[in-house]
């Protein structure tokens, strides 16, 4: 299941910026819980207002400017008191027996992937993270803007921004038509989608923060660590891989548009917005629209019972997995390796188990995958790992609420290495290098020896002149390599 509404981004805040993304389970657990911008019980509007409301007129023009598409008519604006807004985003009929048999579901694969520990309420943070981490939202089924607070401030203005490209994406391909072909595609999910979505939104978004004035700059800056601050303090209790989930069209997304940007301009979003549904390999192959492939869903053992749908796990899945217990750089080079799987929960001797198979890229990565994931499963109970004939199964199943809490280092360090990754990617298509190669560049950098402790070190700082000398030297190092062969890194 698909979102059918888009919430703006809040604050740029590194690698936390804020949404929803990823593992369908996930998706599927926000749709449940009504959270925020997921679901909506508006009915569609059948008129539309005759001109932009004032305050609104200018960012509109220049949201129109900047993607280079008009407007068809405007759409309406609605600011809502905090806790009105808040309270819409969640409103939802509390689960019924089935919804809730389906949060079990989620979290049982939660626990079985390690990504959370025993006790952990998933629709409770889930809903958490999304009705405090938006400051407004477009709707399409209403169209209509719903903003968060009676005014518009300097924060909210960016963030309308972000909402109207979304208004043009939808007069322009009809959003929700582009969500139901993902949600019917047998190959992926709706994530890789949702990233071109917001990934479009959230560079217009910074393109018009560039447009503002020094002081109203400024204020943004105000306003936008103020809100980070209220954000992080209503949201301290939800799982580091809610985070990442919720982060990743965000802070990914815009990598990709800005790869495609940088070799076709708006008409290349254009083309991958209304071209075939990609994979979650957006997050993790900067650039790369792909489908996912079709791959067999794996069998069940004999005694085993289907619970809940077949879904698709591609590369993404696969980062994520890998990196709560493997290193960061061979966690990055099998997603590289994934090119696309399928997953299916089940019941066997009493435990909800998830089997994933996934296809390697090339043929040659079998091996390098088999061992990957054999390291992951390495000490933990009822999860084994084995060769198929398309490539590579793994089965983990539900240890119970007695699963301790997982270690958020190891995912943490995945995603620092990922988005130094997915920046050097957009550098080098921005230096007009082909997609292969600006991909290439990216790739070998971060899998040079001691770039991992040095981007660690770095953190969110600026480098010290010797850390700048030692990224220079990689970076020259790697452009070589590439030019040579825009496949070198990949297993």
């Amino acid at each position: 299941m698909y979102p059918n509404a888009f919430p703006g981004s809040v604050a740029v805040r590194g690698r936390d910026t804020g949404r929803s993304a990823g593992i369908v389970v996930f998706v599927v657990l926000l749709a449940i819980a009504g959270a925020g911008v997921f679901t909506t019980t508006s009915s569609a509007r059948s008129f539309f207002p005759k001109s932009w409301d004032p305050s609104i007129a200018p960012i509109a023009a220049e949201v129109a400017s900047l993607r280079g598409l008009e407007f068809e008519h405007p759409v309406a604006i609605r600011y809502l008191a905090p806790k009105d807004f808040e309270k819409q985003i969640g409103s939802q009929e509390p689960p019924n027996a089935s919804a809730r048999a389906e949060i079990q579901r989620e979290e049982s694969v939660f626990r079985a992937l390690g990504f959370i520990g025993g006790k952990v309420d998933l629709l409770k943070e889930a809903q958490t993270q999304s009705t405090s981490d938006t400051l407004a939202y477009y709707d399409p089924p209403s169209q209509e803007i719903i903003v968060r607070g009676p005014k518009l401030d300097d924060a909210h203005r960016v963030t309308v921004a972000h909402e109207l490209t979304h208004v043009l994406q939808d007069q322009h391909f009809d959003l929700q038509k582009l969500q139901e072909r993902a949600a019917d595609s047998k190959v992926t999910d709706g994530s890789g989608l949702k990233g071109l979505i917001e990934g479009d939104a959230v560079r217009i978004e910074q393109e018009y923060l560039k447009q503002l004035s020094a002081a109203d700059h400024k204020e943004y800056d105000r306003e936008n660590a103020a809100e980070t601050t209220r954000v992080g303090s209503e949201t301290s209790s939800v799982p580091d891989i809610l985070r990442v989930l919720t982060s990743a069209p965000y802070e990914f997304g815009p990598q990709t548009v800005r790869v495609l940007v940088a070799a076709g301009g708006n008409r290349a979003v254009d083309a991958a917005l209304t071209g075939a549904p990609p994979s979650s390999g957006v997050f993790v192959s900067t650039g790369d629209v792909a489908p996912a492939v079709d791959v067999t869903v794996p069998a069940l053992p004999a005694d085993g019972v289907r619970v809940g749908p077949t879904e698709a796990f591609g590369p993404f899945e696969t980062l994520l997995t890998l990196a709560m217990r493997v290193d960061p750089v061979v966690a990055l080079s099998a997603a590289d390796a994934v090119n696309g799987g399928e997953a299916v929960t089940y019941r066997s001797g009493g435990a909800t188990c998830y089997r994933v198979a996934v296809q390697p890229r090339l043929g040659r990565s079998r091996p390098f995958l088999l061992a990957a994931f054999r390291a992951w499963a390495k000490g933990r109970s009822r999860s084994t790992v084995d060769l198929v004939p398309d490539g590579v199964q793994f089965t983990a199943c539900d240890p119970g609420a007695g699963a301790p809490v997982p270690d958020s280092k190891p995912l943490s360090a995945a995603v620092t290495l990922l988005a130094l990754r997915s920046n050097v990617t957009v550098a080098a298509a921005s230096a007009h290098a082909a997609g292969d190669l600006a991909r290439c560049v990216g790739r070998l950098f971060v899998a040079k020896p001691g770039v991992e402790k040095l981007v660690i070190a770095i953190g969110d700082g600026q480098p010290t002149v010797r850390q700048a000398t030692q990224l220079r030297q990689m970076s020259t190092a790697t452009g070589v390599a590439c030019r040579a062969d825009s496949s070198a890194g990949l297993r």
